[in-house]
Order: structure tokens, then sequence, then C-alpha cells
């Protein structure tokens, strides 16, 4: 790159950067962020991490990236820092050394997974993004790196199991573009064998680490296959894959930005067809992008009919092939052009980008940290504190950076494990789950943190049970998690049997 165009893209560049790092370090994080911190540090070994990594759903990388760190500080922020390093760099590779024009660039800048989901979310994400960067980069120069681009695919599929369904359609789109030069060149075809070989031993290895653990709990998700060949749930994940990755916005916006499950049918439904159509059209001079495009979908479908339905951030996938199949097909007709449909698609994940970046600032992810800053202002270090559930409340166990008592599994930690022996709790037994908390801590006297209002029966249940409630303060408004916080008063004395108490 020539030095003039070097400075050019730095300067369409920078200002994304900046305005990047800001929203990064503004960002409050959530409990699928936080909780994944929180294991790496609470794992003094990587015997243990793997352990704990069994009972999360996801591979091994993301939790070994976040290890290394966290044996020199508990300090979240130092997720932050990592974070921010992958950002950059999916931001530097797009500027540097993609093909595309800048005001291609300047879209693509400002798209929702680029801008929020996949960069300022200190998420597995934003590490699978960067590799299918780079796999497309060498992809483009050197078609004949087989070990090398093979391993950049095996160690998407070490990211998140959504990396493992990209890195498949990458592999099958790579094999189907390659074949006939490969069939006529015998060492070409011992290489892609050999190549083969190397990224399925990744992808065992990836499954592997994430074979659940004999006592998981599938309180966030089903079991696997249990709800497979729904007819309606089908159709709510074929709109999702097609439709939400362009448009993750709520029908609920601006009080809220995100849906927190299936979008509603009639809001994205009308949109997939003419999405799909677009993919063909945008494509349509080059099969193996076509195949490209197909199988992702087909693979996300797949998944979340069969494990898991997800969020936006899980249907990214869809995004991303399409940005791989636009800089491939940009090198392979070496024009810069695109089609109107695919401006029309960039430009609405780019609108949808701007809006997720104005509402983080107008509410929060999580207010988690702010109840923690209250807490260590308004109460005494030692203060007994309690809560639920523990998938909110395990953020809050992080900000104040000390083990708290967590309703649900009665024991006293700082990351929520989905473990069944740690879960069976509903919410009609709160005054008695509140109720053996005292005992077990010793005192008369908790804060207790709901992630919702208490109501009037929740009031009178306590009562029944001996204790007080008295609301003290309240952390409401954010995108997913809020937080109230009650002072709770026991008049039961009788603590000589806590000791008996598991």
């Amino acid at each position: 790159m020539e030095g003039r165009a070097w400075l050019a893209n730095l300067g369409l560049l920078l200002p994304f950067l900046i305005l990047y790092w800001v929203n990064l370090a503004h960002h409050t994080l959530f409990f699928d962020e936080i909780n994944a911190w929180a294991i790496a540090y609470s794992s003094p070994t990587l015997g243990s991490l793997l352990g704990h990594v069994h009972f999360e759903g996801h591979p091994w990388l993301w939790y070994f990236l976040l290890w290394m760190p966290s044996r020199w500080t508990h300090n979240p922020a130092a997720m932050k820092c990592l974070v921010a390093v992958v950002g950059t760099a999916i931001y530097a590779v797009i500027g540097f050394l993609s093909p595309f024009t800048r005001s291609q660039k300047l879209l693509l800048f400002s798209t929702y997974f680029l801008v929020f989901e996949y960069t300022v979310m200190n998420r597995m994400y934003g590490v699978m993004f960067l590799l299918a960067l780079v796999y497309v980069w060498r992809r483009t120069r050197k078609p004949e790196s087989l070990m090398a681009n093979a391993v950049l695919l095996g160690l998407m599929a070490s990211v998140d199991m959504t990396g493992v369904l990209l890195a498949g359609a990458l592999l099958l789109e790579y094999a189907y573009d390659q074949w006939e030069a490969w069939r006529r060149d015998s060492i070409a075809r011992r290489q892609f064998l050999w190549a083969i070989a190397v990224f399925a031993l990744m992808v065992i290895v990836s499954v592997v680490s994430v074979l659940p653990a004999k006592e998981i709990s599938w309180q966030s998700s089903s079991r696997i296959g249990s709800q497979a060949l729904i007819p309606a749930r089908m159709l709510h994940i074929f709109v999702n894959v097609t439709s939400a990755p362009w448009w993750p916005i709520s029908p609920e916006f601006p009080r809220r930005f995100q849906e927190a499950g299936a979008v509603r049918l009639r809001y994205l439904l009308p949109a997939a067809p003419v999405i799909l159509f677009a993919y063909w059209w945008v494509f349509r001079r080059h099969r193996s992008l076509l195949l490209l495009m197909g199988l992702t979908l087909a693979f996300a479908m797949l998944f979340a009919d069969v494990v898991y339905m997800g969020h936006v951030r899980h249907w990214g996938t869809a995004f991303i092939s399409f940005v791989i199949a636009l800089w491939m097909q940009s090198v392979r007709d070496n024009r810069t052009t695109w089609s109107w449909w695919a401006y029309g698609l960039i430009g609405l994940s780019a609108v949808a980008g701007v809006l997720a970046t104005a509402t983080s600032w107008s509410h929060p992810y999580s207010e988690a940290k702010a109840a923690a800053v209250w807490l260590k202002q308004n109460e005494p270090a030692n203060a007994a504190i309690v809560g639920e559930p523990d998938v909110s409340f395990a953020s809050l166990a992080e900000e104040l950076d000390r083990p708290v008592y967590f309703l649900e599994c009665g024991c006293v930690d700082t990351f929520k494990l989905f473990s069944r022996s740690r879960e069976d709790f509903d919410e009609s037994e709160m005054g008695d789950r509140l109720l053996l908390a005292t005992r077990k801590l010793r005192t008369q006297n908790l804060i207790f943190a709901l992630y919702r209002p208490m109501g009037p029966t929740d009031f009178e249940r306590l009562k029944a049970d001996g204790l007080d409630a008295t609301p003290i303060a309240a952390f409401a408004g954010s995108e997913c998690e809020d937080y109230y916080l009650y002072r709770i008063k026991s008049a039961d004395q009788s603590f000589e049997a806590a000791a008996t108490l598991r």
C-alpha cells in the first residue's frame, strides 16, 4: 500500500477507532461478559479452567485468552483491554487490508456487528470475526496455502460453536472453489487432505472442550434436541437467522434496543424473502459464494433448532459470511463496485449500528456497576449481600469484587456455575431461602438484590416467614440487568444450627 493510500485509510479509520475506544470504556458489563472473566480468574490452573468450560457451552479458546491476563489482576478492565486489541485489529484489517473503497469501508465501520455487538461487547464473537477476516485476506492472497488457512479455520472453530459452523461453511466453499485445481494436482490434493485432517482434529478438540458436564444445568437453554422440529419455532428461527442480523432492533425501541427472545414474526418476516433474493442477486455469478451464504444460513438454522435459539449475536455469522463473500467477489472480479442490494443490506446494518451506539449512551446494558458503587459507598464492607437470580446477581458480585451469597444455590461465590446441584429455585420459596441465608450467614440483617421490584405478594410472603423487607435503592432502565435493593431483617435469632446447614 502506497504511503498516501495508507495515510488516507488511517485518516478514515482513526475517528472510528477513537469512537470505538470511548464506547468500549463506557460500556457496562453484563452477566455473559463478566461471568466468563470471573471463571477465568477463579481457575488457578488450566485444568480447572477447562473443567469450568464444560459447564459453559462454549469452546476453550476465549476462556484461555481471558485466563492469561486474569493471572495478574482481578480487575475486569483487563478483559476490556483484551477486547480493545481484538476490536482494533478488526477495524485495522478492514481499513488497511481489504479491497473495499473508502465509502464502502465507511459503511462497514458503522455496521451493527462491527460498531457494537462484536467489538464493544466483551464476548468471544469478536475473536471469531477477526479470524474470519484474516482468513479471507490470506485466502484471496494465497489460496494454495492450505495448511495455514485450515489452521485459521480451526482456531475459528475453537472460539464458539457458531464458529464451528461458520468455519465448516468456509471450508466447503474453499473446497468447491479449488477442487478442479486440486484434482489435477496430486501434491495439492495431498496437502488438502492433510489440511482437512488438521482442521478436523482442531474441531474435535473444540467439541470435546464443550461437551456438557454430567451436572450441567439447562437453565439458559433447553436440553439438546428437546425442542427440535416444532413448526412455529422453526419459522421463528428462519426469520431470526435471515432478517435479524440486518435489523437487530426491537419493536420496543427506543425503550429497549434488542429483543430479549424470538423476534415478532410480523416485524421481520416480510424482510426474509427480500434478503434471500438480495443474497442471490449479489452473488449470482459466483456459485461458491452462493454456496457459502446458503451453508451459513442452513447451519445456523440447524444449530438454533437442535441446540440453542439464542440472540442476535448468535446469528451474526450471516453478516460475517456476507462481508467475506463481498471481499472474495471484489478480488475475483477485480472491481470495487457493489450491487445496490449489497449497499442496501450494509447500509441497513449501519443505521442499526448508529442507533445501537446512541442507545448504549442513553441507558446502560447493565446496572451492576452502578449498584455496586452505591453499595460500596453506603453499606459496610462486611454487609451480608444476597441476591437472585444467579444469572444477573453474578454481575453484581464481580463488580463488588467480593464473594456474595447466591440464593439459588444457597452458596457463597463470585460467579455463576451452570450446575444442576446449584439450581432449584421457585420464587414462592423466596422467604424460606432468605431465612436460610440469615442462618448460614449468622446475621439478622441482609442486603437483598432482586432483578425486579417486589410486589405486595412478595412482601406478604416474607412477612409470613418472619422477614421484614424495606426498599433502599433501585437501579433500573438498563438493557438487560436492573437491580432493586432491599434491607431484609429477620426476627429469628437462633443461629446455633447454622453450622449444620449446607
